[in-house]
């Protein structure tokens, strides 16, 4: 076979993989409160037509504004209507709110492998880049969640292409451009706008001149008219911001960690460019090429990134993280292939730990300094211990997962009679979406110390105001209630997609959820 036969059949089964790791069991363990979110609003476009707070029953995340006729304003609507869409499909279930999302991030392999080639102009690197998006586990996590990561991801791939054929001059480069960040805008806002800005500070990096600068401008002018009103109305500015030296130095800080320990292990690279300097020369292309103009834009994409994330957002997480994984892949891919060359087999161990272990991320490197005499007390993480966070999320893949929210909606499923009043203080968004129970709102953990007494009382540990066990109110649940231990571990969160807090099986050792039924 010549050699573009051999790359589409490798990308054909990078596709086939991907959709093998992200497709199945999208049923297994239900939705946590995040994801809860999106769905109940999902629901509420099919009955009303529009992203509705306000079922005429329960309000949505009571804490945040809405406008007039209870229409949300916190996110974008985009992933609210696929949502809907897979709702309206599938049924009202947890696969058919997480089926539109993970069918998109296999979109995201897709167009990684044709953003990486447009970048590059190398089909090799292409290939290496989809490749290591498509065993990612922290992408996987995210792309089957009924969240906007996966459209947010979808839509700055589609967008720096766009942005790629605008710089080729193709025909309607400049509405594509236009069309894929307005459509970015309204997957996730908190991305358009550092993609935008990277775009823009590229663009005037490059120098480019008459026409074409006619053209960017205009598109940016086009793009901010069919923004700025969406921003007013979503009241865009209730995200808190972060603009203080404690909070910079803080997510400075964590981002490091989380990109080192779970996207691209930089000390790593940093020693072993050290040791093969020679080897990895020239990295980024000569002069002029493809290749190092593809890596400028790439390199712009993350360095204005990261520089939003830690000066902006008052809050951080992985998540924020997502749309510059292909990105960071790409790096290593091309660090991957200049190692070839020079260390094909230990090119190949590497790209073996970087997909199957944490030993170039996180575990090798905890282990060599915890030999450190004094340096072991001061990692933030001395786990040494090896993880192949891929063979865990197999292993979630062909396992049945039960998490606290499992149990409590089964037990009500079964007994609860529609419009039954209850109270848990927290979690209360998949109450909303399984059942048909009314919930009493509780914003702060003070508010479920306060002595009401609904058809059903759920307590989860992690969130129960201080006292709470000792309190009068608790010994006035036991007299009125009869308590049901159920088989579900009284973990904080039904599952989290975050790496660092994932459970990949049911945990055994935590304690049960208890719930109370009124007598």
């Amino acid at each position: 076979m010549n050699g573009p036969t051999v790359h589409r059949w490798g990308f054909l089964a990078v596709l086939i993989a991907g959709a093998a790791l992200l497709t199945p069991r999208l049923d297994n363990g239900r939705l946590w409160q995040d994801e809860a979110e999106t769905a109940v609003l999902g629901k509420n476009i099919l009955t009303f037509g529009y992203p509705k707070a306000f079922d005429g029953r329960n309000r949505l995340n009571p804490t945040l504004s809405v406008r007039e006729g209870d229409v949300w304003t916190y996110h974008t609507w985009l992933p609210l209507y696929l949502a809907a869409g897979g709702l309206k499909l599938g049924g009202v279930n947890t696969a058919s709110a997480r089926l539109p999302f993970a069918l998109l991030g296999l979109g995201c392999v897709w167009l990684t492998y044709v953003c990486a080639k447009r970048l590059t102009r190398d089909r090799v690197l292409a290939l290496l880049t989809a490749a290591l998006l498509a065993t990612s586990v922290p992408f996987l996590l995210h792309m089957r969640q009924c969240r906007y990561y996966a459209p947010a991801l979808f839509f700055t791939l589609l967008t720096v292409i766009a942005y790629v054929r605008f710089l080729d001059a193709k025909r309607w480069g400049a509405l594509g451009l236009g069309a894929a960040l307005l459509f970015l805008f309204h997957a996730d806002h908190g991305v358009f706008a550092p993609v935008l800005a990277a775009l823009a500070v590229h663009f005037l990096a490059s120098g480019r001149r008459g026409s074409l600068g006619y053209s960017f401008a205009a598109v940016g002018l086009l793009v901010l008219a069919g923004t700025v009103p969406w921003v007013a109305y979503l009241e865009g500015f209730q995200h808190g911001t972060a603009l203080d030296g404690e909070h910079i130095r803080h997510h400075a800080q964590f981002y490091f960690r989380q990109i080192n320990k779970y996207v691209f292990p930089v000390v790593s690279w940093a020693f072993l460019a050290l040791l093969f300097r020679r080897g990895l020369k020239p990295l980024w292309g000569t002069p002029g090429s493809s290749l190092r103009a593809g890596m400028k834009l790439a390199g712009m994409v993350i360095a204005v990134g990261i520089l939003f994330l830690v000066l902006v957002p008052e809050q951080r997480h992985f998540r924020y993280l997502l749309y510059l994984l292909p990105f960071f892949f790409l790096a290593q891919a091309l660090l991957l292939s200049r190692l070839f060359k020079n260390r094909p087999a230990l090119a190949l161990v590497l790209g073996f730990l970087l997909v199957g272990s944490d030993l170039a991320h996180h575990s090798g490197l905890s282990f060599a300094l915890a030999q450190i005499p004094g340096a072991k007390d001061k990692l933030s993480s001395p786990e040494t211990r090896p993880r192949s966070l891929l063979a865990e999320y197999l292993g979630e893949l062909t396992h049945t997962y039960r998490g606290p929210v499992d149990g409590v909606v089964e037990l009500l499923e079964k007994e609860a009679r529609p419009g039954q009043s209850l109270k848990i203080p927290y979690e209360d968004h998949p109450i909303l979406f399984y059942t048909d129970c009314v919930v009493e709102p509780v914003v702060k953990p003070v508010d479920f110390s306060r002595p009401t007494f609904p058809d059903w009382i759920v307590l989860r540990r992690d969130w129960l105001p201080g006292g709470f066990w000792e309190s009068p109110y608790y010994q006035q649940i036991k007299e009125r209630y009869e308590e049901r231990i159920l088989d579900a571990p009284d973990i904080p969160w039904q599952n989290r997609p975050d790496p660092g807090y994932h459970r990949f099986r049911t945990d055994p050792s935590a304690p049960p959820v208890l719930v109370y039924k009124k007598r």
